[in-house]
């Protein structure tokens, strides 16, 4: 059936369901675990012999079933997939592509090989903040146009919150500690910095011993939901570096596909600390002040991403594995103003990321014009 929307990739919906103005889309998922159903017609299969020794089967499978529901735009928050890429290269004089960025950009990724980069397309970018334009324009890949306009999920919390007229204290927490140990960090993209386990851990353990030692309050949210088996993964992970302290690390009841938990613990508490979690970036968008710890002594491991100078004297950043350094610098962060640690920050806020509060609504509105120019265009 023809839509008017297509989303390319069912990982993250949610966040993609937010923004789109209204329900006459159709889900296309691209990872083969998750293709359920296959759709054959005689001009799919047509597409698809005309063109096999061009690209994958899976490709030309999916270039031929947009083709067929023919909708005015194909979107995706899976912004560096290569099948997007791809199909977007072979689509882009009839549909309108759109890639939303939901995480940050690595270097060193794949995506960046030669190979890739020869593919690497998409028509428009909305992106977190003016790093990122810079960052793509560095590895010179082709992206039509960027449009800096913020996070979708951190504007999801603040619409969260204004529905449900939920009040937060901004200075429930002193510090806000991102639980970071990723499934499969070591064995994918991260898999070269051998000591980033490590680093996670210490960042961990001199958070607690600062907390316990000055009687601050803590909270340590957790990636995914209670009783999930990555929350237990977690908790096991982190009972290795910190045995000496009766730490708790929060979770979400699952009531929706997506965890707004630990960008409301952001919201309530005056400084955010982690490793390399995109989630600090974010962090930046709700006024808080951030700390990007970083000891793996890697040159990928930079803030807010690699590949961009940043004034290593910024307050929000330190490298040296010193507790009595770390501890120096938290409670100065602590002991400042909102204002004079963006002085010290080394980069204006929107560089990093743009505020975030009207994202999905800008989203959603630019979006909408987009469609509409191009039922226009197909008028015409």
């Amino acid at each position: 059936e023809h839509s008017e929307f297509v989303v390319f990739d069912s990982e993250n919906l949610t966040e993609i369901e937010k923004i789109l103005p209204n329900k006459n889309y159709a889900i296309v998922s691209t990872r083969i675990k998750l293709i359920n159903k296959i759709y054959i017609s005689k001009k799919i299969i047509f597409f698809i012999l005309k063109n096999i020794f061009k690209r994958s089967l899976k490709q030309n499978y999916l270039a031929a079933l947009i083709r067929r529901i023919a909708p005015k735009i194909v979107i995706t928050n899976i912004h560096d997939s290569v099948d997007f890429h791809i199909i977007s290269k072979i689509l882009h004089n009839e549909i309108k592509f759109i890639a939303i960025q939901s995480y940050g950009p690595y270097m060193f990724n794949t995506t960046f090989s030669e190979k890739a980069k020869k593919n690497f397309f998409i028509p428009k970018l909305f992106c977190f903040g003016e790093y990122d334009k810079i960052f793509y324009e560095k590895k010179k890949v082709n992206i039509g146009s960027y449009e800096p306009v913020g996070s979708v999920m951190s504007s999801m919390a603040h619409e969260y919150l204004k529905s449900k007229k939920i009040k937060i204290n901004p200075n429930k927490y002193d510090i806000c500690l991102i639980s970071e140990p990723h499934d499969g960090t070591l064995t994918g993209d991260w898999g070269h910095v051998k000591n980033l386990y490590d680093c996670i851990g210490l960042v961990a353990e001199f958070t607690h011993r600062l907390c316990k030692k000055h009687n601050l309050k803590i909270v340590f949210p957790g990636k995914g939901f209670k009783n999930e088996k990555r929350m237990d993964r977690q908790i096991y992970f982190y009972k290795h570096y910190l045995k000496d302290y009766d730490f708790k690390i929060s979770s979400a009841v699952k009531k929706t596909n997506v965890n707004l938990a630990s960008y409301i613990n952001i919201m309530q508490s005056k400084l955010v600390i982690a490793v390399f979690s995109t989630i600090l970036r974010e962090a930046i968008s709700f006024e808080k002040k951030i700390l990007f710890f970083d000891t793996t002594g890697h040159p990928d491991m930079e803030f807010p991403g690699s590949g961009i100078e940043f004034p290593k004297d910024s307050i929000c950043i330190l490298k040296e594995p010193s507790y009595e350094l770390f501890e120096e610098r938290v409670l100065k962060i602590l002991s400042i103003s909102n204002e004079e640690y963006f002085s010290k920050l080394g980069k204006d806020k929107s560089f990093i990321m743009v505020p975030t509060v009207d994202t999905v609504n800008i989203i959603g509105k630019r979006i909408k014009e987009i469609a509409q120019q191009n039922a226009n265009v197909n008028v015409k």
